[in-house]
Formats: structure tokens, sequence, C-alpha cells
């Protein structure tokens, strides 16, 4: 245990033990007394910082979603073509189960949770503006005719779907890395299933950028 008291004693490191033990265990079979016994601290220390493991779940979906905004804001900033931002939304939103994945799957699979209880109103407004971001840039790439949506919305929500669901089927460790993912899943979007899948060069340097767009975000966890 000693060899732990300086991740101990970190905010962080408590938050990044009980997103572990969540994604493993889920919220309902994780126990605050087995956190504190993996960092060599005392169950009433975590609780002085966190007052509840409802409160932990809180901090960690605002710690979550914060380094979400903060790769938005990159993209909008950095990209200016409609079609590059949705691409590096998409890499964004893939590389997150990559790169942040005990995050990634504690939130996304403890979801419903948020929708009772004290988080209720501040979920669902984080979610509100993030899902804002993606239709914004699809109906500036509408406007721009860069970009064909009925439905802006729907089409957001079609993506988000691809993307946050990829936690349950999407490995690590698995024959496609994320990159080869994000790329299948831009030219499906882009391109539309219903022609056939070319090779576009444009496209290709699009992707590529968006990936590297993505990967220079302030905030991202190493991956």
């Amino acid at each position: 245990m000693a060899g732990r008291s300086p991740r101990a004693s970190s905010r962080d490191a408590i938050l990044r033990a009980f997103a572990e033990h969540v994604a493993e265990r889920g919220y309902a079979d994780t126990s605050l007394g087995d956190i504190a016994s993996e960092l060599g601290l005392s169950k009433g220390t975590i609780v002085h910082h966190f007052r509840s493991k409802e409160a932990l779940l809180g901090e960690l979906h605002v710690a979550y979603f914060g380094r979400r905004f903060a790769e938005a804001d990159f993209i909008l900033a950095e990209i200016d073509d409609p079609a590059g931002r949705l691409v590096a939304m998409i890499y964004a939103l893939l590389a997150a189960h990559r790169d942040d994945r005990a995050a990634s799957l504690a939130c996304l699979r403890e979801l419903v949770r948020y929708f009772e209880g004290e988080l209720n109103e501040y979920v669902g407004k984080q979610r509100a503006a993030y899902t804002r971001i993606l239709v914004d840039i699809i109906q500036d790439g509408v406007r721009r005719g860069v970009l064909h949506a009925g439905d802006a919305r729907m089409a957001a929500l079609q993506i988000f779907g691809m993307c946050n669901y990829a936690w349950t089927w999407y490995r690590p460790d698995g024959p496609k890395p994320v990159e080869e993912i994000a790329r299948q899943f831009a030219r499906d979007i882009l391109g539309g299933l219903a022609h056939p899948p070319d090779e576009d060069p444009g496209l290709d340097a699009t992707i590529a950028h968006a990936v590297e767009t993505v990967r220079r975000a302030p905030g991202r966890l190493p991956g």
C-alpha cells in the first residue's frame, strides 16, 4: 500500500480508480471501500472529498465531458471545413473508447443513472450542449452546400448512436484500430451507403487532418 500513497493523495487518482471499477464491475457493484483499499486510503477520506458514490459519478461525468468539450472547442478553432469538423468529431468520440476507456465505459454504460437524482438536470444540459455542437456543424455544412441533411438533429443523433455505443463491441486490442474504424464511419456518413466506396484522395486528406487535429487537442489523455 505504501507504494500507492503518491497516487492516492490526488483527487484525480480517486476518480481514475472509481472509473476503472465502474467500467469493470458496473456502478452498483462498485464499492468505495474497495477503492479506498486499492489506493491505501480510508473510506472516510474518499467521502470527505466526494461526499458519496453518486457524487463521485457526477464528478466523473463532469471531468469526462470537460475533456470532450475541450476537444470540440479545439476542433472548431483549428478546422473551418464542416466536413472536416464532422470527421474530427467522429474520430474524437471513437478515440475516447481507446484513450479514455474507463471513463467512457463508466459514463456511457451508466447513463441511465443520470436520469434521476441531482445529476439529472446537469447531465441533460451537458448532453444537449454537446449535441448542439454537432447539429451546428451539420447545419453549417448544409448552408455551405457541402453536406446534405434533411434533419440535422436526426443526423447528429445517428452519429452519436454509431459512436457512443461502440463500447458494446470495440476492443482496444481488436483487429481494427480506432483510426480505421473512424475512416470507415466517415466514409459511410459523408459518402452515403448507396454509393460505391471509391477512393477519394480529398476525403483521405480530410480524414488525416481531422485525426491529427484531435490528437493535438488539449486535455486529451495519452493514447
